[in-house]
């Protein structure tokens, strides 16, 4: 499959594939994932998320959200082991986001839990093209990549030192799945 490496610092990588998917996957994941819309706790004050989210995995926390261990359905576990087959790197947990339009959005953040192993997180997109934007936080380098449907992104060791988000957009009406594969290290 073509890649395209975006940055790459070292050990840092963000590798890029177009069209690694088939984009009739959006039905069946909008249809069979659990979605919900989460309250969040910022600076101590609640919100909802910008967005409706689902896990499958390992039990998993952020924010104030605490998820509890959920099977795969069948449609997550084929686009896993797609993705354990061309990485060859093994994933045990899923976070999907739903964008039901431009105004659902994500700040900027890090995923760096203590109990994810940061050496890969892969990100699948289908629907609308949103913009991903990462900054570095050592040097403010900053770089906006558009996710087309059926899109992969790659992080790799890239959790420390870079933060990424999806900005809100007037423009999209569209809506889109964000699947984030992880790998979780049980304690």
């Amino acid at each position: 499959m073509s890649s395209v490496v975006l940055l790459q610092k070292g050990a840092e990588r963000l590798v890029y594939y177009p069209s690694f998917f088939s984009q009739d996957l959006f039905v069946p994941l909008q249809e069979q994932l659990n979605w919900q819309q989460n309250e969040i706790v910022i600076f101590g004050k609640k919100h909802l998320e910008p967005r409706l989210t689902a896990w499958y995995g390992l039990p998993y926390q952020y924010s104030s959200i605490q998820w509890p261990q959920q099977d795969f359905v069948p449609v997550l576990d084929e686009v896993k082991k797609r993705l354990e087959s061309e990485l060859s790197f093994s994933f045990n947990s899923v976070l999907a986001n739903f964008y039901r339009d431009g105004n659902d959005a994500m700040g900027w953040h890090r995923d760096n839990e203590k109990e994810m192993d940061q050496r890969i997180i892969a990100s699948a997109s289908f629907g609308a093209e949103r913009i991903f934007k990462v900054k570095s936080r050592i040097t403010g380098e900053k770089l906006d990549v558009k996710l087309e449907s059926g899109s992969l992104l790659v992080m790799e060791n890239f959790q420390t030192n870079w933060m990424h988000a999806i900005p809100r957009s007037k423009k999209i009406a569209d809506p889109r799945i964000n699947l984030t594969f992880r790998r979780i290290i049980p304690r």
